[in-house]
């Protein structure tokens, strides 16, 4: 009996093996990829800062709070440790879909959604994507269109160059054309990271987004983008229209690398930049203005030695006429004139392994909306922080 069950399970084995051999490539097995990085950070700061996840993403200096004796209370300094950026990351890949190529992401990090739940999960991209020789289609949660994937800040801190540089990951529909010109269309909502004091979804349509790029991500790209949003402060309100504009470019030369973004926008708290809107004496909504421009320059020393150089400005340009704040709308809450920031690193890497050392001297200047909706700093002193961040990374 144990003879033909054996015969018998050959044979099935044999018809299985056989209808696998004869699959063509449309009908490629699914399967899944798994990397991902353990982080390490080590940051010490010479005043308390406006920051998320108990100082891990560092935005400004905190502004002056003084005591009945004159005293700063926030000229304090400040240190921790946290490993909870560590991430882990899923490729997917699996059958053609009528022609087109499948793949997926599913990314989650430790930083978690809140200073309540830091440490816990929390969803980072988690998207599908089809492709064919012509196009990119993506469906799911991913980087918003003015986080250019191509052209953004490498620092170390976790940062990435806010307030300077746009910072969000928001559900969407993006197609995106290939070659050396490309449009991209993006529709999105918000999720993680909303327009503070209104709703998107509550105002019945997505954002939207149009992008041009020329070049190659390896060598030298340009491009420009364009964005509406329209949110509803309140229920059976007027809704709110904001634009933004982006420009941006990067190049290699030799063992250099380049990068410079410029950043027009109104409202535009949701993608961690100064700002907001305000109530002007008719009862209408009106938004403000915020202008930002950041550059970088990077290399390596040798195959294991590189280094970098960061520089970031923005000004919040008022609302251009009085307005009443009726709640803390604007990210950085509501009196920020300007902020200045300089950030050089140097790294050592070898294998998947890499420690860095970087420091981020960032100065702010607070103000106080005047009669015109601008930003008065009249008798308001500048403040400043230094951060020094000390990171281990470790890839997989």
């Amino acid at each position: 009996m144990k003879k033909y069950t054996f015969i018998l399970l050959l044979f099935f084995l044999g018809i299985v093996n056989n209808s696998m051999a004869q699959e063509t490539d449309a009908e490629k097995k699914f399967g899944i990829k798994w990397s991902g990085f353990i982080k390490a950070d080590y940051m010490f700061d010479t005043r308390q800062t406006v920051n998320a996840r108990e100082g891990h993403f560092l935005i400004a200096p905190e502004k002056e709070d003084k005591d009945d004796a004159g005293k700063d209370l926030n000229a304090q300094t400040n240190f921790n440790i946290l490993g909870i950026q560590s991430r882990l990351k899923g490729s997917i890949t699996g059958p053609d879909f009528f022609g087109m190529k499948t793949s997926g992401v599913l990314e989650a990090a430790f930083f978690g959604n809140s200073n309540a739940t830091i440490g816990e999960m929390r969803l980072r991209h988690a998207f599908v994507k089809l492709s064919n020789d012509k196009v990119d289609i993506l469906m799911g949660q991913y980087w918003h269109p003015m986080f250019v994937t191509a052209v953004f800040p490498g620092t170390y801190s976790f940062n990435t160059g806010v307030p300077f540089q746009p910072f969000s990951r928001n559900p969407q529909l993006r197609i995106s054309t290939k070659g050396n010109l490309k449009v991209i269309g993006v529709f999105f909502t918000e999720r993680d990271f909303k327009t503070r004091g209104a709703s998107l979804s509550q105002a019945g349509m997505p954002q939207a987004h149009l992008q041009l790029q020329v070049g190659s991500a390896k060598t030298t790209i340009a491009g420009v983008g364009a964005n509406y949003k329209s949110t509803l402060p309140a229920l059976g309100g007027d809704k709110l229209s904001s634009i933004a504009a982006i420009a941006f470019f990067r190049t290699k030369l030799s063992s250099i690398t380049w990068k410079l973004e410029a950043v027009y926008g109104e409202n535009m708290s949701d993608l961690l930049s100064i700002g907001g809107f305000g109530t002007n004496a008719d009862g209408d909504y009106v938004n403000n203005t915020t202008y930002s421009v950041w550059t970088e320059i990077s290399g390596n020393v040798s195959e294991t030695m590189e280094w970098g150089l960061f520089a970031g400005f923005t000004q919040n340009g008022g609302f251009g006429e009085t307005v009443t704040l009726t709640r803390e709308q604007n990210f950085l809450a509501n009196s920020i004139k300007e902020v200045f920031r300089i950030s050089p690193r140097i790294g050592w890497k070898s294998g998947k392994m890499k420690l860095g050392i970087e420091g981020e001297f960032t100065q702010a200047q607070y103000g106080a909306i005047d009669a015109n909706g601008d930003i008065s700093t009249t008798d308001i002193d500048a403040v400043s922080n230094f951060r020094l961040l000390v990171t281990a990374i470790y890839k997989f």
